[in-house]
């Protein structure tokens, strides 16, 4: 099946920095940056700021390369995923999309095989959980982490640190509230570690759903967060900070103390 013939606007956004890498071994060769496609649009969400606060905030903090592949179709998906190569050359795949309507699972099993037979990390935010949501197939679940069908009112949401022994969140505090944001209602599969527990502050009758989290499929690592309606919430230093581990981690570029291996700091400037 191919999809309609839509314009795929690729940007690319380099990392490098004539100033040269932050640390200062002249005897340690350069780290190769991390290559990042972002697969961004849809609708229902500021993407078209939300591709460069996520971008240029995740570069400020680690060694990363992007290629941005920003569409809102009206019908079907993006037109990168007709290029049978599309997930090649990378390593992390980040899905910051909206497509809930889209059902095919023919269509939707070869995405997600793309991204497993490429052996590349993944990281899932916000509307990427609803992203194929009333399909038959729960191919695109297994490569998420947890299942998501809705989500509760707009209210800030207070994010308890769950597992702050892991690399990804030794660095995140006890709590953190933002600013605005969805609870989604979130199902963690089998073998999902949940991360970050969302809640309405003050309100205990609000039932607490995991939020941040990490998984595996087959060989394939994911990093998930359900926070990022709002650009407010997503240009905070608490999120880029967390995202950006987050994203290291699916590439096995963070180290056990929860920063970036060598090579992969953010680049001086």
């Amino acid at each position: 099946m191919r999809f309609p013939s839509i314009l795929c606007v690729l940007v690319l956004v380099s990392a490098m920095s004539p100033a040269g890498p932050a640390y200062s071994d002249p005897a340690q060769p350069k780290a190769e940056p991390v290559k990042a496609l972002l697969i961004t649009g849809g609708g229902y969400h500021d993407y078209k700021k939300q591709q460069h606060i996520i971008s240029k905030g995740v570069s400020a903090r680690a060694n990363v390369k992007w290629t941005i592949a920003f569409e809102n179709p009206k019908s079907g998906l993006p037109s990168i995923y007709n290029n049978p190569d599309w997930a090649k050359g990378y390593d992390v795949i980040v899905h910051n999309e909206c497509h809930a309507r889209f059902k095919d699972p023919e269509v939707i099993n070869k995405i997600v095989k793309a991204h497993l037979d490429n052996a590349v990390g993944v990281v899932m935010i916000h509307c990427a959980m609803h992203t194929f949501r009333d399909t038959s197939t729960k191919e695109w679940d297994k490569l998420v982490g947890v299942q998501s069908r809705r989500h509760g009112p707009k209210f800030p949401i207070e994010v308890v640190n769950a597992k702050p022994e892991h690399p990804i969140m030794k660095a995140f505090p006890e709590s953190w509230t933002s600013p605005q944001g969805e609870l989604y209602i979130t199902n963690p599969l089998k073998g999902t570690i949940p991360l970050g527990i969302g809640g309405k502050p003050g309100n205990p009758k609000v039932k607490k759903q995991v939020c941040v989290w990490a998984s595996t499929y087959g060989k394939t690592k994911t990093f998930g967060i359900t926070l990022g309606h709002h650009n407010v919430t997503v240009e905070q230093k608490a999120y880029l900070d967390l995202l950006s581990r987050g994203i290291l981690w699916t590439c096995g570029k963070l180290g056990d103390d929860g920063k970036p291996k060598k090579g992969y700091e953010a680049l001086a400037k």
